[in-house]
């Protein structure tokens, strides 16, 4: 007798609000695993040095804040994290990478390993002050938007964003570039790039609106609980 063919289990359905929730999570990780890897490298800005994860680093905060702000503590909270499970994975993947013998034709081992095997302590470096900064970034962003009662979206940005980012920046600089860089270019790094985030920030605030827009069009339609406990 001919079998009966049972049924394929159905697929979960994904709502447009969650697509943007994944996107914005893809971009931040992405933007933070990015700025990690090529920190390594310090540019120069003209008049000064700085290293050149500066471009990139300021959009996490900008994806933190717009999360905050239409998903709530929790939700931002949970995707800062899973920035830190990827980085954790990441570091392992490339010393995994660097450790395995490669072929006698491969010439470029050592150009590998000096690029990939910096990697580490920025990461931990980035782990460190990513964790305290974030965080902060998240608690006085949700603390100012209670205070103003969901008004001035740019001054909780621009104050909860200068605030983490020079806590990050002083905290990142020490762990990764002491020992490596003479002391008194330390400080000159901190200023510098802390004067280029506020710069970004300020830059970076129409940003924060318009992606704030687009994550709640269609929202009030659907119904979606956003989390104002938070």
């Amino acid at each position: 007798m001919p079998q009966k063919k049972q049924a394929l289990p159905p697929f979960i359905p994904v709502d447009p609000s969650s697509k943007k929730l994944l996107l914005l999570s893809g971009l931040f990780i992405c933007c933070v695993m990015i700025a990690n890897i090529v920190a390594t490298k310090i540019v120069t800005f003209g008049f000064t040095s700085a290293t050149v994860a500066i471009l990139f680093y300021p959009f996490t905060y900008v994806i933190a804040d717009t999360v905050s702000e239409v998903w709530g503590k929790h939700v931002a909270q949970r995707m800062v994290w899973l920035g830190l499970a990827a980085n954790v994975i990441m570091v392992t993947l490339f010393t995994i990478a660097v450790k395995l013998p490669g072929a006698a034709f491969y010439e470029g081992q050592a150009a590998f390993e000096t690029v990939l095997l910096g990697v580490p302590r920025i990461v931990l470096a980035s782990v460190i002050a990513y964790a305290i900064s974030q965080n902060l970034d998240i608690y006085m962003f949700l603390g100012l938007r209670k205070r103003t009662h969901g008004r001035h979206l740019w001054l909780r940005n621009n104050v909860s964003t200068m605030v983490s980012q020079l806590i990050d920046t002083a905290i990142f600089t020490c762990i990764a570039f002491i020992g490596r860089v003479p002391g008194s270019e330390i400080g000159k790094i901190i200023g510098t790039e802390y004067g280029i985030k506020i710069v970004l920030c300020i830059i970076l605030t129409p940003l924060v609106y318009a992606l704030v827009a687009w994550a709640r069009s269609n929202s009030i339609q659907e119904g979606i609980h956003h989390d104002h406990a938070a």
